[in-house]
């Protein structure tokens, strides 16, 4: 149980982290003079750097064991979030913000690795649906809070409060058992590796659909996340302020939470849970577009919201529940870190483009058809999967 408590607080940090400068952009574009090309620097800044981090750390969690790299990343990204709280202009934001993303891999390659190195078999896809609901409980805080916080204190109090959180998961970390040392890798770390690692993690088809499927879901996300909440407070919901934006945004996230708490049981019902990813991918695709035909109107919205974070959640326990199955104990790490590296790929590409569109179409129309176009081409890439032989069921 504290294992598993660790653990979702891990992947609470990380999702938190990503989540909070979404509703705290307005705010941060007020008191800072942010342009629109600022604001996607300070949405890419983070993702760029740790698509570089997460793509060199694999291997050395593999090697080395993930508790010593959940201890440092705790206690590194504390100090970092602190200095971001600190910062007076758009440059020293935009540097904090790529310092975490030194650190903040160390966390995420090492999630659903500790769950395959820590519990076993028969309880490992439970614990990781409890630890993703991580997920949209943190998209829930940092929406709500961030709106709220942001809007009537200030910007700096969600990134206080999560360095806090980062540091006791420092402590948390390092009361783990060290990883087994029969599920450590022997190899030496070298340019080789890197590419027999990453060739052998993309070799079968239904692996590089998936890592496609993940890329455009993540992409997707952003395209539209970026940038909605300062939609709603300059024109989606302009006339009713930011508390009750805040309120709206927290009761969609009830919806986060809910995919991913029933993600398993409604999987039952379909011959591979991959299926059920398409039907909500598509699903999340209609529910976008729609989403700029509704301003002024907080019923349209908040239903459209709660559909989305419900379809956004119940895919990410899913995709990343079944992912360890793929490969073998030596490689989790690798595959952890990949994964995540192609998360930050879809994260920065959608945070620009993100802002981009916005600035093109402050009408919100352009950020929401890219954003279904993506979720509409992950649908038919999870729609093959369970089609190929090879993939095993999550």
């Amino acid at each position: 149980m504290f294992i598993t408590a660790v653990l979702w607080t891990a992947f609470f940090v990380i999702n938190f982290n990503v989540a909070m400068m979404i509703p705290l952009l307005p705010f941060v574009q007020r008191d800072m003079a942010l342009s629109p090309a600022q604001a996607g620097m300070v949405l890419a800044a983070f993702p760029v750097v740790a698509l570089l981090a997460n793509l060199v750390l694999g291997p050395f969690i593999d090697r080395f064991g993930l508790k010593g790299f959940l201890v440092t990343g705790g206690v590194g990204c504390a100090a970092i979030l602190l200095a971001t709280a600190a910062a007076q202009s758009p440059l020293s934001l935009t540097a904090g913000r790529a310092a975490t993303g030194l650190f903040m891999p160390m966390i995420g390659a090492s999630v659903f690795a500790a769950i395959a190195d820590y519990v076993p078999v028969e309880r490992r896809t439970q614990v990781a649906g409890y630890v993703t609901s991580a997920a949209p409980v943190a998209f829930l805080a940092s929406m709500s809070m961030g709106m709220l916080l942001g809007g009537l204190l200030a910007w700096q109090v969600p990134v206080l409060l999560l360095a806090a959180i980062a540091l006791l998961l420092a402590l948390g970390a390092a009361t783990l058992p060290a990883t087994r040392t029969e599920a450590l890798s022997a190899a030496p770390i070298t340019a080789r590796l890197y590419r027999q690692r990453l060739l052998s993690l993309s070799l079968g088809t239904g692996t590089r659909l998936l890592m496609a499927s993940y890329f455009c879901w993540a992409a997707a996300v952003y395209v539209f996340l970026g940038l909605y909440p300062s939609w709603m407070v300059q024109r989606g919901l302009s006339g009713f302020g930011v508390g009750a934006i805040g309120v709206m945004l927290l009761l969609g996230e009830v919806g986060g939470l809910a995919g991913a708490l029933l993600s398993g049981r409604l999987a039952m019902a379909f011959r591979h849970p991959l299926s059920l990813c398409a039907i909500a991918a598509g699903t999340i695709a209609a529910i976008v577009l729609a989403v700029p035909f509704g301003p002024g109107t907080p019923a349209f919205q908040g239903i459209a919201y709660w559909g989305f974070a419900f379809g956004r959640d119940l895919m990410l326990a899913l995709i990343l529940g079944g992912a360890m199955l793929l490969v073998p104990a030596a490689q989790r790490g690798s595959l952890n870190a990949l994964l995540n590296a192609i998360y930050q790929t879809g994260g920065t590409v959608g945070g620009l483009a993100s802002a981009w569109l916005y600035g093109l179409r402050p009408d919100f129309v352009g950020n929401a058809a890219v954003a279904g176009g993506l979720f509409a081409a992950s649908a038919v890439m999870l729609w093959r999967i369970p089609r190929i032989a090879a993939v095993s069921r999550p």
